[in-house]
């Protein structure tokens, strides 16, 4: 295991470094998830695999919304991979998985053995470091990120995704991909990031499938540069587009999953990755610690430090920006320019309100 590192600095280390003397090793910690996430995706792609034989069961956590579609992909990805997780680390430590939520499946997990997970992927990459108190870790599982891409087999947009954070912030990511070539045809591709540290990937080599969007959005129709977002029709999206569209000229192109977005501003593809909200800290833990780690930058909507110990962080939505040499220059004028349209006002002020 190799991180590839656009910059070395010291301050996630020296922050370690004050961290209690009893508690967990970030490269063990970051070793188990990469593991896990890999189980995860194989469990994706059992499911994806079998649907036109036995067909796909779906369930709407909501009625009258498509994205709350819930599938037996989603349960067992989380059995595989939270089960997987508790099962090695212990009740100390904080597992946020989104299907929490599902009695059913919980006790599924408390009654299946798991498989110990590999511990020691970066033993030669980050070597000893202190150890952090485990009362400050939060491990944020979003098991299949993209199941309304799932259901419509848009497949290449799903994503597993474990993201490691410090208190409210986000340090350490794994993002899975089940498809990478948009179908079975590959194995699972699996990239990992330490913010501060660089970023890797095991199982199939990055190629993204149908990405980079140059071999399939004509750049006529869709000039650049791309502003990526989802299909949502709300007013603050509306405000959203067209203000980076405004300011830095470019399209807009319609990009699947949260962690998708996300990823697509990490790798270049996008100018920038926007959304007005996600379904909770499990959305964004995971590519947020990738964005950073290769270098990228990322707040909520309004411009401020994501922390994922807000209870309302995933109502603040996010705005990704990719690695460049003016990424911070880039990234605030993106976030005035959105700041200046009547719509975040207002937008901002009803948070405000709440708060």
């Amino acid at each position: 295991m190799r991180f590839q590192s656009h910059l070395v600095r010291t301050s996630l280390f020296l922050s370690l470094a004050l961290s209690s003397a009893s508690g967990l090793q970030i490269g063990p910690l970051l070793s188990t998830c990469v593991d896990a996430c890999q189980r995860g995706c194989n469990e994706i792609r059992a499911v994806h695999a079998s649907r036109n034989e036995v067909g796909l069961k779906v369930e709407l956590k909501d009625a009258a919304d498509p994205r709350s579609a819930l599938t037996e992909a989603d349960g067992a990805a989380q059995k595989a991979i939270v089960g997987a997780l508790r099962a090695e680390w212990g009740p100390d430590l904080r597992i946020v998985g989104e299907e929490d939520d599902d009695d059913e499946l919980s006790a599924a997990i408390e009654n299946t053995k798991f498989e110990p997970l590999k511990r020691d992927m970066f033993d030669d990459d980050i070597g000893e470091t202190a150890e952090i108190d485990v009362s400050e870790i939060s491990v944020f599982v979003d098991p299949l990120d993209g199941t309304r891409e799932f259901v419509e087999g848009r497949v290449a947009n799903c994503q597993s995704l474990i993201g490691i954070a410090i208190g409210g912030e986000a340090i350490a990511g794994v993002i899975g991909i089940p498809f990478p070539a948009g179908d079975l045809s590959t194995d699972s591709t699996i990239i990992y990031g330490l913010e501060d540290i660089g970023s890797g990937v095991v199982g199939a080599p990055l190629t993204r499938g149908p990405f980079p969007l140059d071999h399939h959005i004509d750049g006529l129709k869709y000039p650049r540069p791309h502003h990526a977002t989802g299909d949502s029709s709300a007013e603050i999206m509306k405000a959203s587009r067209r203000a980076a569209i405004q300011k830095f000229g470019g399209s807009n192109v319609i990009y699947g999953g949260a962690g998708n977005k996300i990823l697509g501003a990490a790798l270049g593809e996008v100018a920038s990755s926007i959304q007005h909200k996600v379904g909770g800290p499990w959305d964004i833990a995971a590519p947020s610690a990738i964005l950073k780690s290769m270098g990228g930058k990322i707040t909520n909507m309004f411009g401020e430090k994501i922390d994922l110990q807000d209870d309302r962080c995933h109502e603040k939505g996010y705005i990704a920006t990719p690695p460049n040499s003016d990424n911070d220059m880039f990234h605030d004028a993106l976030v005035a320019a959105m700041l200046a349209q009547p719509e975040f006002q207002a937008y901002k002020k009803q948070h405000e309100e709440k708060e």
